[in-house]
C-alpha cells in the first residue's frame, strides 16, 4: 500500500515555527509509530542544535539527540501518512536528502507534501497567504509562475531529489508576518494545516489550533494598538493586500456572484 509523507524542518525555513508546528498536530491526533531515523552526528553542528537532557519517570537520565525521524500515522481512512520531521541539517545536504529518500522509498511513499514558512510583508488580521506548487523537473520550464531566485533551505533541495526520483512532491509555504516572528504562530501552522487537507481523504482534527490562533491575533491586536508606528504599519499592509485582491473581485469572483443571485432569484 502506497503511503503520503508530509515534511517540516526547523530552523531557517520554519519561520513561527509554522511548519514543525503543522506536523507536531498531524502526530498528536493520529495513532503513530516510529518508522525511522536520520543519525544528526553526520549532518547537524551541535552548537547549533544542541542535544538535551531529561529525567525519565522512573529517574534515569536520557539524552535527546537532534536526529530526523520518521513516523507512521494511521488515520480513520484513506492512505497511511509519513511524518519526517527534525532539524534543518548543517552539512551534507545532499547525503542527507539521498538518506530521507531511501528511507521514504522504504515506506512505499508515492506522493510527499514538504511544509515550510518564510518570512513575509503579510498582516497578521488578514489570512496568511499560503503557497500550494506541484515541483516540476528541473528540465521543464515554469509558465504562469511566479520564480523565486535567492537562498533556499533544505525543503527545496529535498524536494528537488524526490521529483527526480519520481515521487509527486508538492511545496506548500505559509507567510509568516515577519514583526511577530520571534514567537510560535498557531495562525500560520493552521493555514498550512487547511492546505494539507485539501490533500489528505482523513478529516483533520483542528481541535485547540483554531482557538490558539483567535489568541494570536488578539494578542498581536493588543500589541498593535499600544505601538502608532506598528498600528499604521499593518494597515499599510492590510491596505496593499486588499488592493492586490481587487482583480479578483472584479473578474471570476463577480461572475461566481451573478450565478448564486441568479440561482437565488429562481429558487424564489
Amino acid at each position: 500500500m502506497s503511503r503520503i509523507a508530509v515534511t517540516a524542518f526547523s530552523g531557517w525555513n520554519d519561520a513561527g515555527e509554522a511548519a514543525s508546528s503543522a506536523a507536531q498536530h498531524l502526530l498528536s491526533i493520529w495513532p503513530a509509530r516510529p518508522a525511522g531515523s536520520v543519525d544528526a552526528e553526520e549532518y547537524t553542528d551541535f552548537l547549533v542544535n544542541r542535544p538535551t537532557v531529561s529525567v525519565t519517570e522512573d529517574g534515569r537520565r536520557s539524552i535527546e539527540w537532534p536526529d530526523t525521524r520518521l513516523w507512521i500515522l494511521s488515520p480513520p481512512e484513506g492512505p497511511e501518512v509519513v511524518v519526517v520531521l527534525g532539524p534543518e541539517p548543517s552539512v551534507r545536504w545532499k547525503s542527507f536528502c539521498d538518506e530521507v529518500l531511501e528511507q521514504l522509498q522504504l515506506l512505499n511513499v508515492t506522493r510527499v507534501l514538504s511544509l515550510g514558512a518564510l518570512l513575509a510583508d503579510a498582516p497578521h488580521s488578514r489570512p496568511l497567504p499560503v503557497t500550494d506548487a506541484l515541483e516540476l523537473p528541473p528540465e521543464k520550464p515554469l509558465e504562469n509562475r511566479e520564480v523565486y531566485e535567492g537562498p533556499i533551505g533544505i525543503p527545496t533541495i529535498l524536494a528537488r531529489r524526490l521529483v527526480e526520483a519520481d515521487i509527486e512532491t508538492r511545496s506548500i509555504w505559509v507567510q509568516v508576518p515577519h514583526y511577530v516572528a520571534q514567537n510560535a504562530s498557531p495562525k500560520a501552522a493552521l493555514a498550512l494545516l487547511y492546505r494539507v487537507q485539501d490533500h489528505l481523504p482523513a478529516e483533520i482534527a483542528f481541535g485547540d489550533l483554531v482557538e490558539e490562533a483567535q489568541s494570536w491575533e488578539r494578542s498581536v491586536d493588543e500589541l498593535a494598538s499600544t505601538d502608532e508606528d506598528v498600528a499604521e504599519y499593518v494597515a499599510r499592509l492590510e491596505r496593499a493586500q486588499d488592493a492586490a485582491e481587487l482583480p479578483e473581485a472584479s473578474g471570476d469572483a463577480i461572475a461566481r456572484e451573478f450565478e448564486q443571485f441568479l440561482r437565488r432569484r429562481d429558487e424564489d
